[in-house]
Formats: structure tokens, C-alpha cells, sequence
């Protein structure tokens, strides 16, 4: 018979009183408090990527051994742990900041070193959960425990998402004008209770991808004129603007993500694991029906010709991680909890974004010389995620959390750009929880995230390459060709790039 959870009853998710009152006998209080801190402490260095949401759900209180709906991301064998029904819908708001210091190049091969200077560039984002498609930002759930030993439960949210813009005269253009990326993720969990202290869950879903992206293409690299003798690089009477987009939301993918959860006296672990896209090799695909190509001046209109806009489609491709996630919490006393939160995002696979595009007939794309096929190099690394984290409940009716997040790099520094900036940062992050009434709970919580200054020096993309390759006939078996065909022979990256973050989120949840 499944026991009774007497935190929940008293309205916060918490284990049952007896177990504290057992525990507090047999440690002293700063004994406890000192063994967690040791605990949190000893985790690995975090990791964390771009594009990923680490607050779905909420701020402070979520994670693999939360027995709420948000087990439904983190953890579905949490879901065991509800009690008759649950509806929670989430909301935040996250406003990003990026400034990019590019350094001077030689205007004659691109390269850094030179005196061609560039005025510092700032990207702003601002990610809300009332857009269409839905998303990012968002949580909405809906579950219930069934005949004691099992849970159902379906819910919405956004695992993945990114927004930025720069203004479309910055010196970032040729990586980055704009983007805005989002993945919905549509589950439904179930969660069985093995015994009264293991539970096993998962939750199969769909994956329904968004994408605008806005970036300008130097068409001067690599072509005859610049072949032949020296021209300027990043000229912009030689740049062609490529304005990618889908028409809503694409054909979804599939997914899963499963878990076990473990509880005993004082203590919960829970392990989960969410799979990339299932049967494309971790692969999403969109086609790119609302897209725009603006070729360099004199010529401005490219669908006059056909005689409708838009005129160019293709399809972008991509790939994105499975994750592995491992949590523990110690109910330390009786108004008191110490969480650690560990996640692996294997982001090894997200190297570049391949783009095709067609157009009207001719020479080239749009008859205008212009590429069709396109590669944005992005060599992420696989990366965590750790947090540490004090719940504290000194009221049936109010608690409030501390997290400390701590992210290394998912993009090696090299690799750095407008459109993948990430480094070292540091993330605090408060939240409370008030209960009102038997039935309803509302949640609310702010984060800041700091970047410390990246600087590039040694950027991976080389505007030389270009030229070299086509120089060489375009023979694959050269390392400047080898450099084209992955995507780096764009304009170099070198440069400053600073990032700072704010996230407020406000979750409520109803329970009968």
C-alpha cells in the first residue's frame, strides 16, 4: 500500500513527517547541514549549452526527485509520487544582453591584426511564453495518481529555444543578424511504483521545431574577381543577406525520456534520461517555406523574375542532444532540504547547420551567382549542468530556495560567435512558494546569469580559406577546402563577448 506523503498533505511536496522526526534522532543539526554542503560541493564543474532551457518548470524548486508535473522534463518516475489530480501552468520572461568587441582585421585578407577597426555590437533577446508558435518560456500540465501504484500525466514545454538580434548594421552580420529557434516538446508520462521506495516512469513525446534565422553571406570570398588578384574582404557592396524561415511549426519528431526514482528514510535520488530526436540520428529537419535572399547592390528585387514573393525555399538541418540527468536530495530536518542536480547534454554532435536552397532558374542561386548551399559551423562539446540548492519550509504555508548554478563552455572558445556565445557563468537564483489553501500553490522566482568576458584570439573561421580553395580547383583533399566544405571559411570571429541574463518565472499549481 502506497504510505501517505504528509508534506504534501500540509501542501508543500516534501517526505513524511515520521522519517524527519527518525532522522533528526540520530545526526545532530550541523552535522546534517555540514555533510550536504560537502556533498554539493564535491559535484563537477557545470556545463551548459546555448540553446538549452535550464529552468523548465521553475526556478527554484524543480529537478529529478520533484513529485509535481514538471517530473514530466526532469524525471517521470517522480510523477509516482502524486496524490489524486494536479494542473500546473508556468510562465517566464527572459531577457538576454550580448556584446560583441570584434577585433580590428586587415582589410585586404580578413584576417585580425589589421587596422580596419568595428564599433562595439549589441545583441538583444527577449523570450516570453505568449508567441506563436508556442513557446519558449512555458510550462502547462495536467496528471493524476491512479489506483495507488500508478500516474498519468501530459504536458507542454520548450526544452530548447533561442532569440537574439543585433542591429543589421553590425560588424556581427556575416555570422549573425538575428535568430530565433524554439522546440516544443508535446509528452505524456506514466510512472509505476515498484515498491513503496522505487519507481520507475517515462514519457514518450513529440518535438514540433520553429526557426527564423537572419545572417549575411561575403560573397566577395572565393569568387573569381578575389581569385585572380587581392579585393577587400567584408565589403558591404559584396554581402548578400539570407533570411531563413519556416511557416509555423514543422512536422514533429519523436522522442523520449525515462527514469527510475529511489527513496529511502531521508533520502531521494532519481536518474532520467531524455533521448535526442528518435530515427534521425538525433537530426531535425525544416523546410524553409517563408525565406528571402537579398543579393548585393545594384540588384535588390530577385522575384520580380517569377513574379511572387517569396520566391526561395530549402530545408536547414541540425542536430540536437540527449541529455542524462542525476539528482539527490536529503531531507536534512524536518523544515529543511539540500538538493544537488547534475545534467550531461551531449552536444558533441551540434558541429554545423546545413542549409540547401532553391530558387528560379539561372546561374546560381536566384541566377545571381549566389550560394545554395550553405554550412554554419557551430563545434559545440558535450557539457554539464550543476546546482546546488537549499529548500526551506519554515511555514505549512510558505518556503522559499537558493540555487547556485555554476556553466563552463559548451563552445570551445575558438569557436565562439555572434550567433554561439557562451563561457563561464555564474547563476544565482531565489524563489518562494506560498500555499493558499488546501488546493493552490503559486510559485515565483528570478535568476541572474553572468558571463565572464570571452576573448577570441585564434578564431576557427579563416576568410582565407576561401580564396585558397578556389585557387585549388576546389580539391577536397586540402586542408583549405576541407575548412570550406565544414563551414569555417567565413569571416574570422576574433574578438570580446560578454553575456548577461535575466530570467523571472512565476509557476502555479492546483491540486485536488
Amino acid at each position: 500500500m502506497k504510505r501517505p506523503d504528509m508534506g504534501t498533505l500540509r501542501g508543500f511536496p516534501n517526505p513524511p513527517a515520521m522519517v524527519r522526526r527518525r532522522q533528526s534522532r540520530r545526526a545532530p543539526h550541523a552535522a546534517r547541514l555540514l555533510i550536504a554542503a560537502a556533498l554539493l560541493l564535491a559535484a563537477p564543474s557545470a556545463l551548459a549549452g546555448p540553446f538549452d532551457d535550464p529552468h523548465v518548470g521553475s526556478l527554484g524548486f524543480s529537478g529529478p526527485t520533484t513529485g509535481d508535473l514538471t517530473a514530466l522534463y526532469w524525471n517521470p518516475a517522480a510523477l509516482g509520487m502524486l496524490q489524486g489530480y494536479q494542473f500546473m501552468f508556468g510562465a517566464s520572461l527572459r531577457a538576454t544582453h550580448v556584446t560583441v568587441d570584434r577585433a580590428p582585421i586587415d582589410s585586404m585578407t580578413g584576417q585580425p591584426g589589421g587596422t580596419s577597426s568595428f564599433p562595439s555590437a549589441s545583441g538583444h533577446g527577449l523570450e516570453q511564453p505568449f508567441a506563436w508558435p508556442p513557446g519558449p518560456a512555458g510550462f502547462l500540465g495536467v496528471g493524476a495518481g491512479v489506483a495507488r501504484r500508478f500516474a498519468i500525466a501530459i504536458a507542454a514545454y520548450t526544452p530548447f529555444s533561442q532569440k537574439l538580434s543585433f542591429d543589421v548594421t553590425t560588424p556581427t552580420h556575416y555570422h549573425l543578424v538575428s535568430i530565433d529557434s524554439r522546440q516544443l516538446a508535446l509528452v505524456v508520462g506514466l510512472a509505476i511504483d515498484l515498491t513503496d521506495s522505487l519507481r520507475v516512469g517515462v514519457a514518450p513525446g513529440l518535438l514540433f521545431s520553429y526557426g527564423h534565422v537572419v545572417f549575411d553571406e561575403d560573397t566577395a570570398l572565393g569568387s573569381a574577381a578575389c581569385v585572380t588578384s587581392p579585393c577587400t574582404v567584408e565589403n558591404p557592396n559584396a554581402a548578400a543577406r539570407y533570411d531563413l524561415a519556416t511557416d509555423g511549426t514543422q512536422t514533429p519528431s519523436y522522442f523520449v525520456v525515462g527514469g527510475i526514482h529511489y527513496r529511502r528514510a531521508a533520502w531521494e535520488v532519481g536518474l532520467a534520461y531524455a533521448s535526442a530526436p528518435l530515427g534521425s540520428d538525433g537530426t531535425v529537419k525544416l523546410s524553409l517555406e517563408r525565406s528571402q535572399v537579398t543579393p548585393p547592390p545594384p540588384t535588390n528585387d530577385l522575384c520580380s523574375t517569377v513574379g511572387h514573393s517569396p520566391c526561395v525555399s530549402g530545408e536547414m538541418r541540425y542536430h540536437l542532444p540527449d541529455l542524462f540527468t542525476a539528482g539527490v536530495t536529503w531531507h536534512a530536518t524536518r523544515h529543511l532540504d539540500a538538493v544537488g542536480i547534475v545534467r550531461w547534454v551531449r552536444y558533441g554532435s551540434h558541429d554545423r547547420i546545413t542549409i540547401r536552397l532553391v530558387g528560379p532558374s539561372g546561374t546560381g542561386l536566384l541566377g545571381n551567382n549566389l550560394p545554395d548551399q550553405l554550412v554554419l559551423y557551430r563545434g559545440f562539446q558535450d557539457s554539464w549542468d550543476m546546482r546546488a540548492r537549499l529548500v526551506h519550509a519554515p511555514r505549512p504555508w510558505f518556503r522559499w530556495s537558493g540555487t547556485l548554478r555554476l556553466e563552463t563552455s559548451a563552445v570551445p572558445e575558438a569557436n565562439v560567435n555572434a550567433a554561439a556565445v557562451d563561457g563561464l557563468k555564474l547563476e544565482p537564483a531565489l524563489a518562494t512558494e506560498f500555499a493558499l489553501g488546501r488546493h493552490l500553490r503559486i510559485a515565483a522566482g528570478y535568476a541572474l546569469t553572468w558571463m565572464f568576458p570571452v576573448t577570441v584570439g585564434n578564431s576557427t573561421f579563416d576568410p582565407t580559406a576561401a580564396a585558397a580553395c578556389a585557387q585549388a580547383a576546389y580539391d577536397l583533399s586540402l586542408p583549405a577546402c576541407q575548412t570550406r566544405l565544414a563551414g569555417q571559411a567565413r569571416p574570422t570571429a576574433a574578438g570580446s563577448y560578454k553575456m548577461l541574463q535575466h530570467t523571472l518565472a512565476l509557476m502555479t499549481t492546483v491540486s485536488f
